[in-house]
């Protein structure tokens, strides 16, 4: 009986049913996408860094090195298991093309290197060792979409030529925010090409399991081994590898949490609306002896069987759904492990918002326990008559626009020039870095005096970078890499104080702050010679703190100005603007032809292809959620509204009535239709833009926080979030209105003579 109840009425009411289906498939499918997709990336990588025995702790090395004075150390270090020196022959972009394309505009340090023997292995698509044979160069994975490479192009280093036999997985620098990218040679093959670039050090160490890698960072530096380069250590790497996916994973889940609440908020109307509708039915059940339990049981039996199909459908989208949002990350790390132990993970995560929406079900359900018999009977009085039907259209009107606006911000964000501000990095049009080349100094000084003579440069500002021993306000010793120059010229962003302006000040990046436990006010010695201290120390004031995701997002900025000289430069960087704005593109475009020939380690490029280089994976990774954000919230709009409606229309079906017996035309009801819808509508685009652009930013500012990008501010796209979305968001919920009100030319004259559905 109660079987063949279910069954007529989920006849009766498809439309509805079907409704009910998509809100808890969509919330079961996003919750579950957000957790397989989390899963499938922290497994991957970890299966990758595994396979690829990624060492844990780094140093690369631009100069000479004593390989016994390394060998000695780690003997005597009981923590390592492991040590080795690899070779990296870095070259100059503008003599590398793949397949015809050059890499002229390559921000990255690309160079070759040849298969380790101990650890830190390069793998094929299979995750086994790459052997080269002589004549073939694998190159890196994240390249192949970029630049359309496939098997068999020529790669071409100045006038030799190398066939691409395949692509590699690289545990270290797959990710584009990592600055060098490894091609992997035969070894005879790198010998021959060894005077076509300038080789440096990778420094790597394998620990045993349990050591602390900070204490032995400090060892190595206090025993004064080489260090003219970044250090780099295993979680670092673990972060930069699952940033890029990571952010767009992390905008899954925050639209998952959007969309659970504006599916328990329309499951209510929907039920609301049943309720309406089968009002006499209810009267009856409970006339003929039928508990008000019983009757409530009923009801939440069928909504437990569509949140069954709801939940299965989900699920199934959510594999759908991670093919191709995950083709990247297999690409990059390979296919995930565990997969046994991550699937049931996905269909918890899709249980948990089905039982979060069925509670509310059994909740909004407990309504029909409240009316009397005889009520029901008459079809008088209705459930939940004081709530206004047209307000929670303009709640998730804002909801879907906001649902919109925040991947859209963030990726307008990201790919805005003055993003660069929260990166560390100066807010200038060009940035022209200098390194991975003998001299680094001498090079970067002369281009900025042929820079100072050039007319169509309104500002610049040369800037050193290199490794100072610190001591900090508890006596601990602390290496860190300082920015030396004026940072007057092209500020970046504070959190808190400002830029160093004189030689006792010194900035340092929010991660070192918190790492070093430093404030503005404090004082830092800093030591100028790394080698011997003979110059003495100078003592520096926090002046101030910033956001930055550059080297680890570990840096410092200061003027130590007299200094330079004392220091090794690892690599300078110069900023500056142009006269006129416009001509940025075709300024970087001369000087790279004019010093295309040179081997002189200059990269020039402008802001915004510097953060499409470092970015680019990230921001179309983003695109991509954005995308399925923007359509799930526009169908979720015409759902809901076109249920509210019809909700609305039920109600006052016998005042509608009534009115046509007056002489009111249908045409005359349903524009008092669209004029109430919209009076919602409208209201809710505009909070919805509110709350994608200031609450927005908050949550968005959590999630870029977890890149060292802290205190941000939206830099969006006017036409997107005043135009776009408004109008997507308006076109839905008008189709949503038009479709709804169909149900007006049903509504007869006579109905009002009967007994009224409506109000009291």
């Amino acid at each position: 009986m109660k079987k063949r109840l279910i069954v007529n009425d989920l006849q009766a009411n498809k439309l509805v049913a079907v409704s009910t289906c998509i809100f808890m498939a969509a919330s079961a499918m996003l919750l579950g996408l957000s957790i397989l997709l989390f899963g499938s990336l922290s497994s991957s990588i970890d299966c990758l860094m595994e396979t690829a025995q990624t060492p844990d702790f780094l140093q690369m090395h631009a100069g000479e090195i004593d390989e016994e004075e390394l060998a000695l150390f780690s003997e005597e270090r009981g923590d390592v298991e492991a040590m080795q020196v690899c070779r990296f022959l870095n070259l100059q972009n503008s003599q590398l093309s793949i397949g015809g394309k050059s890499l002229i505009d390559n921000m990255q340090d690309n160079g070759l290197c040849c298969q380790n023997h101990s650890f830190d292995f390069l793998i094929d698509a299979e995750n086994k060792r790459i052997q080269p044979d002589p004549g073939e160069v694998y190159v890196p994975v994240c390249y192949k979409r970029e630049y359309g490479i496939q098997t068999g192009d020529v790669m071409q280093i100045g006038l030799q030529e190398l066939g691409v036999a395949g692509f590699l997985r690289d545990s270290q620098m797959n990710s584009m925010m990592a600055s060098s990218k490894r091609f992997l040679v035969n070894q005879a093959d790198y010998e021959r090409m060894r005077p076509l670039g300038h080789e440096e050090y990778l420094i790597e160490f394998k620990l045993r399991e349990g050591s602390d890698t900070n204490a032995f960072s400090t060892a190595y530096e206090d025993a004064g081994l080489p260090g003219n380069g970044p250090t780099i250590t295993y979680p670092l790497v673990k972060m930069m590898n699952a940033l890029s996916d990571g952010m767009m994973i992390l905008v899954i889940l925050l639209v998952s949490a959007v969309v659970l609440f504006i599916s328990m908020l329309c499951i209510r109307y929907i039920i609301l609306t049943q309720l309406e509708k089968d009002k006499r039915e209810i009267g009856l059940l409970k006339a003929v002896g039928i508990s008000k339990r019983d009757v409530r049981s009923l009801y939440f039996s069928k909504y437990l069987l569509l949140s069954v199909f709801g939940c299965l459908v989900g699920v199934i989208a959510a594999l759908i759904a991670a093919e191709p949002l995950g083709a990247q990350m297999r690409e990059l790390y390979g296919e995930a492990g565990h997969m046994d132990l991550i699937y049931p993970l996905m269909i918890l995560g899709s249980l948990a918002a089905e039982g979060i929406i069925l509670l509310s079900v059994y909740r909004t359900l407990g309504k029909m326990e409240k009316m009397s018999v005889v009520r029901a009977l008459y079809g008088q009085g209705n459930y939940g008559k004081k709530k206004n039907l047209y307000l929670p259209i303009g709640i998730i009107t804002a909801s879907a626009v906001f649902m919109i606006l925040v991947p859209w911000n963030i990726q307008s964000t990201i790919a805005a020039p003055g993003f660069v501000t929260y990166m560390g990095i100066g807010e200038s049009q060009v940035r022209i870095d200098i390194r991975q080349t003998e001299a680094v100094e001498e090079k970067a000084k002369a281009a900025a005096r042929e820079i100072e003579q050039d007319a169509l440069v309104r500002d610049y500002a040369l800037m050193h970078t290199g490794s100072y021993k610190t001591v900090l306000p508890d006596g601990t010793a602390y290496n860190l890499m300082i920015e030396n120059g004026d940072h007057g010229r092209f500020p970046v962003r504070y959190l808190e104080g400002s830029h160093p302006d004189s030689r006792d000040e010194i900035a340092v990046s929010i991660l070192n702050s918190k790492e070093m436990n430093v404030h503005v006010g404090d004082t830092i010695r800093v030591y100028p010679d790394l080698g011997d201290n003979h110059a003495g120390p100078v003592s520096c004031t926090v002046c101030g703190i910033y956001s930055d995701v550059t080297n680890g997002g570990k840096t410092a900025k200061a003027c130590l100005a007299g200094y330079e000289d004392q220091t090794p430069v690892m690599w300078s960087v110069i900023y500056l603007s142009l006269e006129d704005d416009r001509l940025a593109g075709a300024w970087v475009e001369a000087y790279r032809t004019k010093y295309s020939s040179h081997d002189d380690g200059i990269k020039a490029a402008t802001i915004a292809d510097y953060i499409r280089g470092t970015y680019g994976q990230t921001i179309r990774n983003i695109q991509k959620a954005a995308v399925v954000s923007a359509a799930s919230a526009c169908l979720i709009l015409f759902v809901v509204t076109l249920l509210l409606l019809r909700l609305a229309i039920w109600r006052e079906r016998s005042d509608s009535s009534l009115k046509k017996a007056l002489g009111f035309t249908s045409a005359d009801i349903k524009e008092a239709y669209v004029k109430k819808t919209f009076q919602y509508v409208l209201p809710g685009i505009a909070v919805g833009c509110f709350a994608g652009i200031v609450p927005g930013q908050s949550l968005a500012g959590a999630l870029l926080g977890s890149m060292g990008a802290y205190g941000f501010h939206f830099i969006i796209n006017p036409i997107a979030v005043f135009v776009v979305a408004p109008v997507a968001i308006a076109a839905a919920a008008a189709l949503a209105t038009w479709a709804s009100l169909k149900e007006v030319g049903r509504i007869r004259a006579y109905e009002c003579l009967g007994a009224r559905t409506g109000n009291d």
